[in-house]
């Protein structure tokens, strides 16, 4: 019994724990790092290269030097991702199932809703990073 008690512990809070991250995502994609005329939600994050030559204070050459690597090591990172993106969504899909099945049915909709802004959140990034990447 004890047992048992302990494992739906540990579920409510791996549940709420996934829960809050869901919502943060959600929180922080529609009000952070927005800038007045963007679309609600449409972020201005630095590249990675802006963030290095801003952490690192790389010269004007260093940072052209970032630049290139970066770019021609892009197509290998997206090739990699490719191959193990299918791994992570099974995974998140079996993460959220196993969730669900420990929550109130109040709790299943606003889980559900939570996952669904979360997607909605991932896909628009997803969208923004590939037009970015055709950009001349």
């Amino acid at each position: 019994m004890i047992n048992r008690l302990k494992l739906r512990a540990v579920g409510l809070i791996l549940a709420i724990f996934v829960a809050g991250g869901l919502l943060g995502t959600v929180v922080a994609t529609t009000w952070s790092d927005t800038e007045p005329g963007n679309r609600r939600g449409e972020r201005t994050r630095a590249s990675y290269a802006d963030r290095l030559a801003a952490e690192l204070e790389l010269s004007p050459e260093q940072r052209e030097s970032v630049a290139v690597i970066l770019a021609r090591r892009n197509q290998a990172m997206q090739d990699i991702w490719a191959e193990m993106r299918p791994a992570f969504d099974s995974l998140r899909s079996q993460i959220r199932a196993e969730i669900n099945a420990n929550l109130t049915a109040d709790q299943q909709v606003t889980f559900a809703a939570l996952v669904q802004a979360s997607d909605s959140a991932r896909a628009t990034r997803a969208r923004d990073a590939e037009a970015r990447r055709d950009r001349p």
